[in-house]
């Protein structure tokens, strides 16, 4: 019996030496860089000059909120190009040229002491780095020589593609890649292709907030609200590449004080091919069924848009055979809402016939802009972007190991059938 009660002891001991051992590695909050938000740019040694070239400064007169023919107003800057009454960056820093590298990596992350009280008024709210390197994640150890902090990828929130790394499917193959394999990295980060670079668009600090890596975050997550932008996480774009070779990744322009995102960019074989505006963005949407919420303010009647707002849609895909040839039939049911009309007009929007007109008329609209985005997906881009290969691979097994070999010329012969159904709901309080 005493044994017994001395091995009972010993298990105890063992296991409260366990449970008292998670805190041996611990790193204090004020001691870790939280990074969250990287920029990946394809490295160019010309860049350092890039500043002067007359390409930007073009487009700097095309986001300026004054005329190009008024002169810029001279700001004084300190020796980091930062103003010293806004505490903003006026130019984004460059990297350091030392010799030949692949990438030059942004690297964002929050002032911590600018949540504690005896923080002053006039610190930045968050820290940017740019270095050039020849591994993505390799960057925190060449920083970790240059700063106090111990930086860490677990909050990361969003990673900025630069325009010409997407053109590069190498390059684009390798950040993928790094990404996904890195332990810390959170799948749901979101990723982004930049109009510029992806060093000016996490240099912008927009009003609203300024730490851009949030910024960008919180817009993202707004994407199953509002239908002219779409979430694009990490885990997403890994998936659509193994399933289909091609992904949409959301777009973010760069402006003065904001960041504006909106459409998206489309990616064959790990290379850029072109843009989706965002009323094409919307069209993709409602095929992929994810675009609840979205506004369609293409409908006019008489001198007045009328604006449809839906709020359930439901997307069914079957196939079908005619002639031998494969037929994929595109069933769209949106349920929404008319949230805007003319006073005291003698309609009432939710009797016929207004309503069938409505109705009648949004399906035609519908129709005729996802045909057009299907022959820009099928002729221009070439790209397999809804799945279509994947689909007929789950459902006909048969047909696509045929088709699997040839998928580039055969997807364009499939035809794709647009069957929309609108049911207008609601109009409002005023009916």
């Amino acid at each position: 019996m005493r044994r017994l009660k001395i091995s009972y002891l010993v298990l105890m001991l063992f296991v409260i030496t366990l449970t008292f051992t998670g805190c041996w590695d611990r790193i204090e909050i004020e001691d870790r860089g939280y990074i969250l938000a990287l920029g990946v740019d394809k490295y160019d040694p010309s860049d350092l000059n890039k500043y002067e070239s007359k390409e930007y400064i073009d487009l700097e007169r095309k986001t300026e909120k004054f005329p190009p023919d008024q002169k810029k107003p001279e700001i004084k800057t300190d020796q980091k190009g930062i103003d010293p009454k806004t505490k903003r960056k006026v130019k984004p820093p460059l990297p350091t040229k030392e010799s030949q590298y692949k990438y030059s990596v942004t690297v964002l992350f929050p002032n911590l002491r600018m949540m504690s009280k005896p923080s002053q008024s006039d610190e930045q709210m968050r820290f940017l780095f740019v270095r050039p390197t020849n591994n993505v994640l390799g960057i925190r150890n060449y920083l970790e020589r240059d700063i106090n902090k111990r930086l860490y990828y677990g909050y990361l929130k969003v990673v900025v593609l630069g325009r010409d790394l997407v053109d590069d499917p190498g390059l684009v193959k390798e950040v993928l890649d790094s990404l996904n394999r890195d332990k810390d990295i959170p799948q749901n980060t979101f990723l982004y292709v930049s109009e510029t670079t992806a060093r000016d668009t996490l240099n912008t600090m927009p009003l609203v907030q300024p730490v851009t890596g949030i910024h960008l975050f919180e817009i993202s997550k707004n994407a199953i609200v509002y239908g002219r932008i779409i979430d694009t996480p990490l885990s997403s774009v890994i998936n659509s590449f193994i399933n289909s070779k091609c992904a949409v990744i959301s777009r973010v322009e760069p402006d003065i004080e904001t960041l504006r995102v909106a459409g998206a960019a489309v990616l064959k074989n790990y290379r850029f091919v072109g843009w989706l505006d965002e009323k094409q963005l919307i069209v993709y949407k409602l095929l992929m069924g994810k675009a609840k919420h979205t506004l369609i303010d293409d409908l006019k009647y008489k001198s007045t848009y009328i604006p449809f707002i839906t709020t359930e849609v439901q997307t069914k895909k079957k196939l079908e055979s005619e002639n031998g040839k494969l037929e994929l039939i595109y069933n769209i049911r949106i349920e929404g809402e008319v949230n805007q009309f003319v006073f005291q007009s003698g309609y009432k929007v939710l009797d016929d016939p207004m309503r069938s007109y409505i109705q009648s008329q949004l399906n035609k609209i519908i129709k005729q802009k996802a045909n057009e985005v299907i022959n820009l997906l099928k002729y221009k881009y070439n790209a397999d972007i809804l799945g279509v290969g994947d689909f007929i691979s789950k459902r006909r097994p048969k047909d696509w190991k045929r088709l699997e070999k040839n998928w580039d010329d055969e997807f364009k012969k499939i035809r794709i059938v647009i069957v929309p159904d609108v049911r207008v709901r609601r109009s409002g309080t005023i009916y």
